[in-house]
């Protein structure tokens, strides 16, 4: 990600995350985060690994690709099929595409919590294999 960087940090000044955060390093911050973007990594075989519901949370404006999204929601046997009338088949995952939100106003959707506290409060059920 080229456009990280110490030089990004200038364009925080006007942003809602540095007026949280004004004493934060940006430019150090910025550059590691660069750094971290740069090298190769693949989760894919320990999000596979995960046995426990999982609920993935999406922005729909946001730079990861919706395709990206859901190879790792049928990674945790999400998108594979229907649920069935009686909602048997239903996936132990959860998968909320948020709309017109990015990671950076994600918390200020409104039904936001609303989706997670119902994801919470869901009775545990084992996936029909």
């Amino acid at each position: 990600m080229a456009q990280m960087g110490p030089d990004a940090a200038k364009g925080m000044k006007q942003s809602p995350l540095y007026q949280l955060y004004p004493e934060a390093d940006w430019a150090m911050l910025l550059t590691k985060l660069s750094d971290l973007l740069r090298k190769d990594y693949d989760w894919s075989k320990d999000v596979a690994a995960i046995r426990s519901p999982v609920m993935i949370v999406f922005a729909d404006a946001d730079a990861v690709r919706t395709a990206h999204i859901m190879e790792f929601f049928a990674l945790l046997g999400g998108g594979r099929r229907d649920a069935g009338l009686d909602g048997s088949g239903r996936p132990k995952a959860w998968l909320a595409i948020l709309p017109g939100v990015t990671h950076y106003d994600i918390l200020s959707f409104p039904f936001l919590a609303a989706l997670v506290m119902k994801f919470l409060d869901a009775p545990m059920r084992r996936p029909r294999n």
